[in-house]
């Protein structure tokens, strides 16, 4: 029935009128054949006798699947098949007076998207019919007619001749033949658009400017949930930092410039499509949204590669300098985005391109904001805008602006797993993002993102809620039982959240934090988990946690330990030269960016203990090691050299492996506070006597950290901190460590190898955590 009144409306405006049955004898038969939209709704019609796939006028087959459907589209008819794949509808009409076109004959029908300005399109007759629906469909075709007088003659373009016979009826000559629709912006396109732009062209005060200062007003009152909170705080800065005497350039413009609407022929563009030319808009404006809306809407580019595609193509059109492409891109998209948004706000449906298209304008608009808030902020703001089109809620998250999130906090998330592979997906294409690091366990996805400016964000999106090998919570429940809070985002109720806070904390046998300690007592009550055993004993009788379930369960548990390796990390330097301070700062920042254990050990793996155990006992030879001075030792003989080198080399070769299986491959970091570099570069610390050929090639049989500092200062730095060492000794052994990192760093690629000058602390620490997070 819907199928037959789109129809019904659209053949009043042309001279028929249709009916579902036969009333009279003067009524005829014709039948329609259709195609569907994929929710549902028309989307194109015709005379099932035709012999042409005229609706094929209607479509822009540019990509590789576009062109596959219309070959198929082809084929199909010029077999005569289109009764074994094309539904049909029966009906019958009757004339009214002078009809546009003959029903009996070949036509086709495009209904057009859906919204205010709808409208129908007709190809009959060797024309093309718009027939307006709504009242503001009609304002535009007069102002297309209008405009096909203004812009009639061009070396560079040709438009079709244009006829209003009614206020709903506008008829446009075909100027398609022998065209090509052109999904690239080329040289022909560039032309075209300076022939546009030399219609008309003003400069003016934005205060003066009356279509933007109309769209900013009609914004300001727009209230419509389903606009993305994010991209609405940013449409507010954008338009808070504009400068009202500041000057632009208005030219004309065809306002729709897309390769849809474009044919090209030779060197001329066959452009259609006028309705929305102006000469409020601008400079530049077609040349943008032909590149982004084609960007989003048929190539189906991120951002970052549409912004690469702008900056390469203005050379070959406007060749603006990078200070005034950036300023019209900027009014490019603020007033596209005020356009569209009061235009959006209007439509009771929302199809599914106009949430690829808020995606990227909220995208684009980072680049001008990056004086407002961090990357980091701004992408927090992108991340919130695509759930909100998603089934999730955020746990343990307060009532304030998530992008307002302490630098060392981390978002969890509730994430069904389809739609957190969505996310990262959109994530990994995101131009903020210089590099994410995903880590897959069974119940959740742990997001490592690093922005440009070298700010962590991680992200924890859990599918599943579970403890060791137990499932403890129904994310399905979780998700049902949500709350929104005050700015529109979803978390995990209350009662939710004191569950699991009392059950994470309780089955790890950890006291409750005293933040949480009085919600959760609120939250429950006398639900509290008073025997953490019992509770277990409760779980494993849950049908989640039996029988083939509960070995998946443990499957997958003993699989998720080793889902991330860790890495090492090793630091080096002279007696003063500030390593303790440094390791204890960074091994902070590791733990709280990181979100993994750090295991700090002292200058070798210790499976075997110091030599001096074996003669003084365990107890008296610490305590004269951390008495004693460095390089005390009076050892001259290479024999003993050589023994005692070999004996820590054996700690090293064995403990290595231990170090590696009990904490690098279940995800811990570990720091060395010095390493076996001070053999080679110091061995004089170790008793030890022997050439740095022998010691270095000992190195190269060893597993290799992942990152190695140096750190050194000016002798006269040392000596203020420490005075264990002479000025000729650090002289000398800051020279043998550096020396030595630079020949390791060129031998090995796969690891790092950095001289740090240590003065001051933040600076050192900052080198360091960005060496780091940039190499992960």
């Amino acid at each position: 029935m819907y199928k037959i009144n789109v129809m019904k409306t659209l053949f009043r405006h042309t001279g028929y009128r249709l009916f579902t049955q036969r009333e009279k004898e003067c009524q005829k038969k014709v039948s329609f054949s259709y195609i569907l939209n994929p929710d549902g709704s028309l989307r194109w019609f015709w005379n099932t006798n035709s012999n042409k796939p005229l609706f094929l006028k209607f479509y822009n087959a540019v990509t590789t699947k576009g062109k596959l459907f219309r070959l198929a589209i082809n084929v199909i008819f010029s077999l005569r098949l289109q009764r074994f794949f094309f539904k049909k509808e029966n009906v019958y009409y009757t004339k009214r007076e002078n009809p546009l076109f003959d029903i009996e004959n070949d036509w086709a029908v495009f209904t057009g998207t859906v919204g205010p300005n709808n409208k129908d399109l007709l190809f009959a007759n060797g024309s093309f019919y718009k027939i307006a629906n709504t009242e503001k469909a009609k304002k535009l075709l007069k102002n297309e007619s209008e405009n096909s007088k203004y812009v009639d003659k061009s070396k560079f373009y040709t438009i079709p001749k244009a006829v209003l016979h009614t206020d709903s009826v506008l008829q446009l000559s075909d100027i398609s033949d022998g065209g090509r629709r052109q999904n690239t912006f080329g040289e022909v396109h560039a032309k075209a658009l300076q022939g546009i732009k030399d219609s008309y062209q003003g400069m003016c005060k934005i205060s003066d400017w009356s279509y933007f200062q109309e769209l900013r007003e009609k914004f300001e009152n727009i209230n419509d949930h389903r606009i993305p909170a994010g991209l609405t705080k940013k449409v507010n800065s954008v338009l808070a930092k504009i400068n009202e005497e500041e000057k632009i350039l208005r030219v004309f413009s065809h306002g729709d410039f897309t390769s849809w609407n474009c044919y090209t022929k030779g060197n001329i563009l066959a452009i259609y499509d006028w309705e929305m030319a102006s000469r409020e808009r601008s400079k530049a404006f077609d040349f943008f949204h032909f590149i982004i809306q084609n960007g989003i809407l048929i190539s189906r580019k991120p951002w970052k590669e549409i912004l690469k595609e702008i900056k390469v193509k203005n050379t070959i059109t406007f060749n603006m300098d990078p200070q005034e492409l950036d300023k019209y891109l900027k009014f490019y998209l603020i007033t596209n985005i005020l356009f569209y948004l009061n235009l959006y706000a209007e439509q009771e449906k929302w199809h599914m391109q106009i949430q690829w298209l808020l995606r990227t304008w909220s995208e684009a608009l980072n680049f001008f904001l990056i004086e407002t808030y961090t990357e980091r902020e701004l992408l927090i703001m992108d991340i919130f805008d695509e759930l909100s089109q998603m089934n999730y809620a955020t746990l343990k998250l307060n009532d304030e602006e998530p992008e307002k999130l302490n630098l060392n906090s981390d978002l969890d998330i509730v994430l069904p797993s389809r739609e957190a592979k969505q996310l990262i997906l959109y994530l990994s294409q995101h131009s903020l993002v210089k590099n994410i690091c995903v880590v897959k366990k069974s119940f959740m996805k742990s997001v490592r993102i690093i922005n440009h400016q070298n700010e962590i964000l991680n992200l924890d999106l859990i599918s599943q809620f579970k403890w060791k090998y137990l499932q403890i919570l129904n994310t399905d429940k979780i998700l049902k039982n949500r709350q929104k809070n005050r700015l529109g985002i979803y978390k995990v109720s209350d009662t939710d959240t004191a569950r699991f806070i009392d059950l994470f904390y309780s089955l790890n046998i950890f006291q409750i934090p005293p933040k949480y300690e009085s919600f959760v007592s609120k939250q429950l009550k006398m639900e509290k988990i008073k025997d953490a055993k019992a509770e277990v004993h409760v779980l494993k009788k849950q049908s989640y946690n039996r029988g083939l379930k509960f070995l998946k369960n443990l499957f997958f548990y003993i699989k998720d330990t080793f889902a991330e390796k860790g890495f090492i990390i090793t630091f080096s330097g002279v007696d003063g030269a500030g390593k303790s301070t440094v390791i204890s700062e960074v091994s902070e920042l590791i733990e709280k960016r990181f979100r993994r254990p750090v295991i700090v050990l002292r200058h070798r793996p210790s499976l075997l203990p110091i030599l001096s155990v074996y003669i003084k006992g365990n107890e008296k030879a610490k305590q004269d090691v951390l008495n004693s001075l460095p390089r005390q030792g009076q050892n001259r003989s290479a024999i003993a050299s050589l023994l005692r080198f070999s004996y820590y080399y054996i700690d090293y070769i064995f403990g290595q492996f231990i170090i590696y299986l009990k904490y690098v491959l279940r995800g811990k970091i570990v720091l060395y506070d010095r390493y076996y570099f001070d053999f080679i570069a110091d061995g004089r610390r170790s008793n030890i006597q022997l050439p740095k050929t022998l010691t270095e090639a000992g190195y190269h049989l060893l597993l290799k950290a992942k990152f190695n500092f140096f750190l050194y200062a000016s002798p006269e730095e040392i000596l203020s901190r420490k005075k264990e060492l002479s000025y000729h000794s650090i002289c000398s052994l800051t020279k043998e460590y550096s020396q030595l990192f630079s020949r390791l760093d060129k031998q090995n690629r796969k690891s790092k190898y950095l001289s740090i000058e240590n003065i001051n602390l933040n600076t050192t620490v900052s080198s360091i955590m960005n060496t780091i997070i940039t190499a992960r």
